[in-house]
């Protein structure tokens, strides 16, 4: 049975539909472009080669100027907290 661990990243407002629907619609070209930059590392990085899965979400938003997608280019802007659930490296996945 895979283990998981919980990480907690400070999202834009506006990339919350295209994290969990993977609906970009409402993103311009700017946008669709860094949130698809921050998405491949993510999955590189954070999800050892998979999509991590998405857990909690806080109920309000709150204005940051610091946040995980601040070095892909986005300014200032509301945020959520979002809990990740990414697959626990073992053994194996560094052997593979």
């Amino acid at each position: 049975m895979p283990s998981f661990e919980k990480i907690t990243l400070s999202l834009p407002a506006h990339w919350i539909c295209p994290v969990l629907y993977g609906d970009t619609t409402g993103l311009d070209e700017k946008e669709e472009r860094a949130f698809s930059r921050w998405l491949d590392d993510t999955i590189e990085h954070v999800g050892h080669g998979q999509l991590p899965l998405i857990g909690k979400i806080t109920d309000s938003t709150y204005f940051a100027r610091y946040h995980d997608a601040a070095e892909y280019g986005v300014l200032a802007c509301d945020c959520y907290d979002v809990e990740m659930l990414v697959p626990t490296l073992t053994k194996e996945m560094t052997d593979a």
